[in-house]
């Protein structure tokens, strides 16, 4: 069972919603548009329906659709309000271009969290989509297409040979991807998408991960985990393609989240450009540095 409270007084009194959305409703998720905030996605419980409930009325009334997929995530277009990618449960991705009133499959063996809407003033449509297809041999493939034009002949691969899994990242001006071929990992990246580039790091350099961490003005901050760490990453800065990098500071601490995931302990200090901390391992100990350009500088 669940419920549904609304208040429009800043919190101060609430009204109970669930004879808006049904009384035998039991709702898992609430999603805001980021583009207009009178409408709101609610999502049914999986387990016991599939179905969606929209609002464009500040969440004060709802319609309820009925889905033939199980939703696990949604992700609005960042300019057009009533674009959204569904990504399913069976780790499929839809799209709707009504705000989720109805849907199209777009691709199956979708990557968890790796596709992207388009960015504007890079790419040349705005219903573009980049995604990372999973094969069956155990690869993936860079693939991108428009949400109402995506069969097998409409696709497109900007990247020709099959790429690692969960490497794709598409973010601000880059496209950056991982090969890996005899045990070695190889990193590419597309600048304003241009043709991709193999990504240098100085010779001594022998990487066996990498962590996009910053892409603002026009440079790549990237963590790179070295063949001989284990707790650490070295971080490395670019020149404007993110081609180049050069050694930033080594040996940042990281660790491994409650999922599994890696926490690398940098941070980026929020609404002001270019100061990052950084919990840097010295002998046993860790100590905290900050740069207020990047970077290129750091101190106690």
């Amino acid at each position: 069972e669940s419920s549904l409270w609304r208040s429009t007084d800043y919190g101060t009194t609430y009204e109970k919603l669930n004879d808006k959305v049904g009384l035998k409703t039991v709702l898992s998720y609430l999603y805001v548009n980021p583009t207009n905030k009178r409408k709101i996605m609610l999502l049914s419980d999986p387990e016991i329906e599939s179905s969606i409930l929209i609002s464009s009325d500040e969440g004060a009334t709802y319609q309820k659709y009925r889905l033939t997929f199980y939703i696990q995530s949604l992700l609005f277009h960042p300019k057009q309000e009533d674009w959204v990618l569904a990504y399913s449960l069976d780790q499929k991705l839809y799209s709707s271009m009504d705000f989720g009133r109805r849907w199209q499959l777009m691709h199956e063996r979708i990557t968890p969290n790796r596709f992207y809407w388009s960015v504007a003033g890079l790419d040349k449509e705005a219903d573009l989509v980049h995604m990372e297809v999973r094969t069956t041999d155990g690869y993936a493939h860079y693939l991108t297409c428009r949400i109402q034009e995506c069969a097998e002949t409409t696709r497109n691969g900007p990247f020709a040979r099959s790429i690692d899994i969960s490497s794709l990242v598409v973010q601000d001006e880059y496209i950056f991807i991982q090969v890996t071929t005899g045990g070695r990992a190889s990193y590419y990246v597309s600048y304003r998408r241009e043709a991709f580039a193999q990504i240098k790091l100085p010779k001594y350099s022998l990487p066996k991960d990498m962590h996009i961490i910053s892409t603002d003005e026009n440079q790549v901050f990237a963590a790179v985990q070295e063949w001989n760490q284990n707790d650490t990453y070295n971080l490395y800065i670019s020149d404007t393609r993110g081609i180049y990098f050069t050694l930033a500071m080594e040996n940042i601490k990281s660790s491994r989240g409650l999922m599994g995931n890696i926490i690398i302990e940098l941070y980026e200090v929020a609404g002001i450009k270019g100061i990052f901390l950084a919990n840097k391992k010295v002998d046993d100990q860790v100590k905290t540095y900050i740069t207020y350009n990047k970077g290129r500088d750091w101190r106690r």
